[in-house]
């Protein structure tokens, strides 16, 4: 009788471990359903963004003229767009001048409206290059 339990027990046991529906498996669903999960939580976030944008574009022109402005380039009426030019030296910017000096190879036109930000010992300067709207 103890024998015939032990055996019961024991087939119980590997089903329960190594069986079709073992702990384990259950275990790797588990794991593999709250990775589901977080990923559906990210895509309900994402479509909601994406929503929400869709909405504001159709209904406000604010959103299609700063998408404008930052995919095209637009410039309103009335407005001045200045173009900054970081690795501009120091030598190359003179300041209170409308023309950059002549020596620069390269650039034949001169630089209108350039303003010197640097130190005047070498260091990398910004330039300003105001350019109009054409509307």
């Amino acid at each position: 009788m103890l024998i015939g339990l032990l055996i019961i027990l024991g087939s119980l046991q590997w089903r329960l471990w190594f069986g079709e529906s073992s702990l384990p498996e259950l275990w790797h669903k588990q794991a593999r359903l709250a990775d589901m999960l977080q990923t559906q939580e990210a895509l309900t976030e994402r479509n909601r963004r994406l929503l929400a944008e869709v909405d504001d574009l159709k209904t406000g022109l604010g959103t299609v003229e700063a998408l404008a402005r930052l995919d095209l380039g637009m410039i309103g009426p009335n407005e001045t767009f200045y173009q900054v030019i970081e690795d501009a030296q120091t030598e190359q910017i003179t300041p209170n001048t409308l023309t950059a000096p002549q020596t620069m190879s390269g650039n034949p036109e001169p630089n209108p409206s350039a303003s010197s930000a640097g130190s005047g010992q070498g260091a990398a300067a910004t330039a300003v290059n105001p350019v109009t709207s054409a509307h």
